[in-house]
């Protein structure tokens, strides 16, 4: 990949990147200058704005646009300039930190397709967190990690959106708000954000969510349980007792299989809650699935609970 940049007082801010892979990893010094902003624009196809021209650059063409497809920004950004990824649609992950103090007007503006977002937190400092979710509305899946990048939740912000009606006889407009999404990304306490209001909304999310992405934020909330309370865990597992079957086949559908395997030998599940649990994997038809989920039930609960055959024999 080919950076073409620009010095700044405390290092140096990148102009436009040049190469033909969508997964860009922006580094985090050039020439020795820590890599401290993006420009305006830098990735859109748009040429508003631009402080580079478009065309190829040493050979290779310029990232922008829909060749974008994951980005990774620098420990040390700070700013990130305004349409920085305008109309980037095919846009899916975003990596970076939370001490990004400074986005842009319209920095995701065009980026609907966004569906992951990793985010390290820097503790002691102000975190971006918030502002970035208020700009995707999308259904949204977060990695929160520690400073050193360790794992510490996975988290599922849902959809939501507003929308405009007119109160003719008034004369009036009033916005109605869609999807429980909107109460997920409040909450913060100032900047951090706060577990624990999080799984206090669960009961929101089941009313006006499909099972298919309730049993996704419950399990990834049962296995990476950063700040859960007892009372949220029991009614993570009461749903997913209840939505089993529902749970595995998003599993399989995703391909965690590692989590399937999980849950299949967790012992807040029943046998009826595995029966189902296999009756999902048959009728997706993933055979490895399915005899994984065999392998659990034999393990768990042997031939128990099956009716005994009663031979007869006749003279």
């Amino acid at each position: 990949m080919k950076i073409r940049y620009k010095e700044t007082l405390d290092g140096c801010c990148i102009q436009r990147c040049y190469g033909l892979d969508g997964i860009v990893e922006i580094p985090e010094e050039i020439d020795g200058k820590k890599v401290t902003e993006l420009d305006s624009y830098v990735f859109s196809e748009t040429v508003r704005g631009r402080s580079a021209p478009p065309g190829e650059y040493m050979g290779e063409p310029e990232l922008s646009g829909t060749d974008v497809e994951e980005l990774v920004l620098p420990e040390h950004v700070r700013k990130v300039g305004a349409y920085a990824f305008y109309n980037c649609y095919r846009l899916k992950a975003l990596s970076c930190r939370s001490t990004v103090r400074d986005w842009g007007a319209g920095v995701f503006t065009g980026c609907s397709g966004i569906e992951r977002l990793d985010i390290r937190m820097i503790s002691g400092e102000k975190s971006c967190f918030q502002e970035i979710l208020a700009e995707l509305r999308q259904t949204l899946e977060v990695n929160y990690r520690d400073s050193e990048g360790k794992l510490l939740a996975r988290l599922i912000f849902p959809e939501f959106f507003e929308e405009s009606v007119e109160n003719t006889p008034a004369r009036i407009i009033m916005r109605e708000m869609h999807g429980c999404g909107h109460m997920y990304r409040y909450c913060f306490d100032n900047s951090g954000f706060v577990f624990r209001e999080y799984d206090a909304l669960f009961p929101h999310v089941q009313v006006q969510e499909k099972p298919e992405l309730v049993t996704r934020l419950a399990l990834y909330r049962l296995y990476w349980p950063w700040g859960l309370g007892e009372q949220a865990e029991e009614a993570y597992w009461a749903y997913v007792r209840t939505y089993a079957g529902e749970s595995a086949a998003g599993l399989i559908t995703r391909g965690e299989t590692e989590l399937l395997c999980r849950m299949a030998y967790a012992e807040q599940l029943d046998r009826t809650a595995l029966e189902n649990m296999i009756k999902s994997a048959g009728g997706l038809g993933d055979a490895e699935a399915l005899a994984l989920l065999m392998d659990a039930k034999h393990s768990r609960f042997g031939g128990a609970g099956k009716r005994e055959r009663r031979r007869t024999f006749e003279l």
